[in-house]
């Protein structure tokens, strides 16, 4: 099944008919047998593809020891056998050249919107009446409830845009934000003939838009529209590399797997969008590299399966002109914008959900970051030793096309023009490690100064004072160096692209070709740029800093201030455009979304509180006697807090941690002396959607989370009541952008640190009460909030639940004092 990822025992059990329980066993018989059901299942599902798919499949596989080989050429030998009435070899037959006879049947896209000369209003009573109870959302949806904030903010984005505007409305949670702007944008989309865009931040609500809410509009509304997803051309498989990909054959048993996975979901797949694909890290980077659609093979002009309708990339782009809603994701809008790469079709409203992330969103897409090994795997892409004079790569590729296309008479040239881009990728290899290593000795010698060895992660900002160290010139002069081998290797490219173009438009092979090496020298000028600006910080509006990871050394630049160019390259290019959230305010206020956005004062604002009884569904607790978290006593204290707390409600909880390291402590701590409790931890006991559905199976399972479990994650009923945040979420202090901006500010602590960590706490706190008949306890360990003159701000920026204090000590039997006696039974 292309689509199961490790782990998913769930959809192992729905979708593939496993006879499996929802947990892992610990016996290892159990295992053994939960093995050969999984197999079992495996075999029936291959018996259902046919023989075509199934014969390919055996090309792939042959030779491989792989058990999945093995089961693959039975299910193939039995096919063929019923089929043909006889034996048929894996192997026999010619090979061809891709699959593309075994893609799913495609449905034609709509045509393209044809907008009005006039623009005509949004009618408000249609959006009253689809709202109102008994209306036909209520009608669409069983246990639908009518709520007033939300129709407040569907007449607010209704005006909008049928008036221009621009508006920053927070919607409190349960609101139902995400239909108070969907209806009025496809009344006013349907009305006018124009699309309206809609970005999200998290794949999770483009999901939920797409495949939940917009379905739910069709049933409800009279109306008819069209809607699509569009994402970045490199999610969408392209036919061409894919047949390159198989023709070149397969040397190791991962590419055997990939091409497998995706032979079989090519009969299923409608968009060709890799996110229907349970792809690991080294699938994806080979998905990246080799499969994924690009500027330079997507061409209409020269691809075949672009004028053939086939293009995955080219009907994603069809399917956006013709819909009214087109919802995208904040990173390849931002890249259209910003670039003018013209991805997305004309549109002139816009709808921003998840609005607090765009500062980020931006600062991440208009930055930059390499690696050793991204540099280190581009020039293995490129040519790659493999003794005695032979080479693999993109370089040996080219070589085999130029005679292939020369004939005998390029046989003699071919060697000549293609071996100085080899020795230029040897010497670029060389000058690659010398360069991290005098990267790598600056850190070291500028983190030993200020504070000792290194030790775990570290990031290091390039100040103008460390560039003027004696570690730092080592650095440019190393730089120096692979720069000009990074450009030999550009000219080799050069010299190969000159002498294969006079073959262009000859046959798929050359087109494919020449498309890999306009692909690999855009990438060689990107690196080449983006090391310069980090190296010689040419721009004075960006910050650069090096990061010591796991995984090596990477250098970053970002912008200094993303404000002013939302408002220049966004805001002031659209007619219409509704940002949204639930955490915009900090203690009652727009001003810090708006100033960090760079919206003006002409913007509109909207506050819609949110429908639940928060003094009656939610307790907040803070003890009064924890350490300060600045102190090292915390960590012990806190943990010990902690401990209680989950000892006194046996699970049901969820703690919040603001650093891995606490959040590693916690959890071998906990495992060890809660004993009937299951102690889930991010990064330690699986995946985040896995341990998701561990925690709502499990009622005696605590789960640790870091920053992605802050938001985003929506645990309703029993399963969560109690919501533990250890520590205030404040930015680290020495975070190269964090502290960059911080510099710019008169009071950075009180302008930025603050309404910050007021966000994201709020956004913590929402993970408690997601519904109506939820109930639950916060608990925040951090002292601060009583003794700190900030403390007050950010509490007012909380949902207005009922609050105590007490000793850590009593925090466990307040929550249970809390949950067993609702206010009613309480009074």
């Amino acid at each position: 099944m292309p689509g199961l990822g490790r782990g998913e025992r769930a959809k192992l059990i729905r979708e593939f008919g496993a006879s499996i329980g929802p947990l892992e066993p610990a016996d290892a018989a159990a295992r053994a047998a939960e093995d050969e059901s999984i197999v079992e299942a495996s075999r029936a599902r291959l018996g259902q593809l046919d023989v075509a798919l199934l014969q390919q499949l055996a090309r792939m596989f042959y030779g491989s020891l792989l058990p999945e080989a093995r089961l693959v050429e039975a299910a193939f030998r039995e096919r063929a056998r019923t089929a043909f009435g006889g034996a048929v070899a894996p192997g026999a037959g010619g090979e061809r050249e891709g699959a593309d006879d075994l893609l799913a049947p495609f449905s034609p896209p709509a045509p393209a919107l044809q907008p009005s000369r006039t623009r005509k209003a949004v009618d408000g009573k249609a959006i009253h009446a689809a709202l109102a109870p008994g209306g036909s959302v209520a009608a669409s949806l069983p246990g639908y409830e009518a709520r007033a904030g939300q129709m407040k903010m569907a007449r607010a984005v209704a005006k909008a845009l049928s008036e221009r505007l621009h508006l920053l409305v927070e919607a409190g949670t349960g609101t139902g934000k995400s239909m108070a702007y969907l209806l009025p944008a496809v009344h006013y989309a349907v009305a006018n003939g124009r699309r309206v865009v809609v970005s999200t931040n998290t794949i999770n609500l483009q999901e939920q838009l797409f495949f939940k809410d917009i379905p739910l509009l069709r049933r409800a509304l009279p109306l008819e529209f069209k809607a699509a997803v569009l994402k970045g051309r490199s999610n969408y498989l392209c036919l061409r590399r894919w047949r390159a990909f198989v023709r070149e054959g397969f040397t190791n048993d991962t590419d055997r797997l990939l091409a497998a996975k995706i032979l079989i979901w090519l009969r299923q797949t409608d968009t060709g969008d890799r996110s229907e694909l349970a792809l690991d890290d080294s699938e994806s980077g080979r998905w990246s590299a080799l499969l994924g659609a690009d500027a330079q093979h997507c061409t209409p002009k020269t691809c075949r399966d672009n004028r053939a309708g086939r293009c995955f990339l080219s009907r994603a782009r069809r399917r956006a002109e013709g819909a009214h809603l087109l919802v995208v994701n904040h990173a390849l809008l931002l890249a259209d914008q910003a670039l003018e790469s013209k991805v997305l079709p004309e549109y002139a409203d816009l709808i921003l959900d998840e609005a607090h992330h765009l500062e980020d969103a931006a600062t991440r897409q208009l930055g930059v970051e390499i690696d050793q090994q991204d540099l280190t795997f581009f020039l293995s892409q490129l040519s790659l030793p493999q003794g005695a004079g032979r080479y693999g790569g993109l370089v040996s590729r080219l070589l085999t096309v130029l005679i292939t296309a020369g004939g005998e008479p390029m046989r003699s040239q071919a060697g000549e023009l293609t071996q100085p881009a080899h020795d230029a990728v040897d010497a670029a290899r060389r000058t690659l490690g010398e360069f991290f290593l005098a990267l790598m000795v600056f850190v070291r010698g500028v983190t030993e100064t200020a504070s000792g060895p290194i030790t775990g992660e570290r990031e290091v900002r390039l100040t103008d004072t460390v560039r003027r160290s004696e570690w730092w010139e080592v650095v440019e002069a190393a730089w120096s160096a692979f720069s000009t081998d990074l450009g030999q290797v550009e000219k080799g490219l050069v010299r190969i692209g000159s002498a294969l173009d006079p073959f262009r438009d000859t046959s798929e092979l050359v087109d494919d070709a020449l498309a890999d090496l306009a692909n690999a020298r855009q990438q060689l000028t990107e690196f080449r740029v983006d090391l310069a600006s980090i190296v010689a910080r040419s721009d004075p509006a960006t910050v650069c800093w090096l990061a010591v990871r796991d995984r090596g050394l990477a250098l970053h630049g970002a912008p200094l201030e993303v404000g002013g160019l939302l408002q220049e390259q966004l805001f002031a290019q659209k007619d219409c455009i509704v940002l949204t959230s639930a955490t915009l305010q900090v203690a009652g206020s727009f001003r810090y979304a708006r100033e960090r956005i760079g919206l003006d004062d002409t913007t509109f604002t909207l506050a819609v509180p949110s429908p639940f009884d928060y003094p009656n569904q939610a307790l907040l607790c803070v003890p009064s006697d924890l350490p300060d978290p600045t102190t090292r006593a915390f960590a012990e204290a806190s943990v010990e807090a902690l401990e209680a707390i989950c000892a006194a409600t046996g699970g049901r909880t969820l703690a919040l941690f603001t650093s891995h390291s606490a959040l590693r402590a916690a959890h071998q701590r906990l495992s060890r002396t809660l004993r009937r409790v299951v102690v889930l931890g991010q990064g330690i006991d699986g995946a985040r959607q896995q341990l998701l559905e561990r925690f709502r199976e499990t009622p005696n399972a605590v789960l640790l989370g870091t920053s992605s479990f802050w938001e985003g994650i929506d645990v309703v009923g029993d399963a969560l009541s109690c919501l533990v945040i250890v520590k205030l979420p404040f930015s680290v202090p020495n975070d190269p952008v964090f502290a960059a901006r911080s510099e710019l500010l008169d009071d950075p602590f009180s302008q930025y640190a603050v309404p910050q960590a007021a966000l994201r706490l709020k956004q913590g706190f929402g993970r408690l009460i997601r519904s109506t008949g939820d109930r639950g306890a916060v608990v925040i360990l951090d002292t601060r909030l009583l003794t700190k003159r900030y403390g007050e701000t950010l509490l007012r920026s909380l949902p207005p639940a009922t609050r105590r204090r007490g000793t850590w000590r009593e925090m466990g039997p307040l929550v249970m004092d809390w949950l067993a006696n609702p206010p009613a039974a309480q009074a």
